[in-house]
């Protein structure tokens, strides 16, 4: 088996698993991990594909069932950096969330600003390339990666 169908398998399975949390696991720590294992697997797909015509892509994505997902060659740079807004998006809502909830200090104000416009950054940039993969890939994404929510609903 290839390095390129290795990655895909393990990519089916990592989403196999995103498919398997409840609803209510959303942005937890299961989560999480899921989803920065699919971003270390997107980036070595990515790496692996550069070497690959666009007719030995396509087949071996159609042979691991992920024909929607990653029609192109692209695909796995482009997942690889959403996922990356998603985490940035969650780890500063978790920090400011907890500014929120302890007492505040003389610098809490101050952190709390740079959290919420780093979360409004890593939102923005994701609906950025969100928009221009269209809305059709972006559906396949949100679902295929557990991000049905109303953070990430397409506007």
């Amino acid at each position: 088996m290839g390095t390129t169908q290795r990655h895909l398998v393990n990519l089916d399975m990592l989403l196999a698993d995103v498919e398997m949390l409840d609803t209510s696991q959303y942005s937890n720590h299961a989560h999480q991990k899921l989803l920065l294992e699919i971003q270390s697997v997107l980036e070595q797909l990515e790496i692996a594909v550069q070497h690959e015509t666009v007719s030995s892509f396509q087949k071996a994505v159609a042979a691991t069932g992920l024909a929607k997902a990653l029609e192109d060659k692209r695909m796995p740079g482009i997942y690889k950096r959403l996922i990356g807004y998603v985490l940035q998006y969650w780890q500063a809502d978790k920090k400011a969330a907890e500014i929120l909830a302890s007492e505040f200090d003389g610098n809490a104000d101050k952190r709390l600003e740079l959290l919420q416009v780093k979360g409004i950054k890593a939102k923005s940039q994701f609906k950025t390339v969100a928009r221009a993969m269209g809305r059709t890939d972006y559906e396949h994404f949100i679902k295929a990666l557990g991000l049905v929510h109303d953070d990430w609903l397409w506007s």
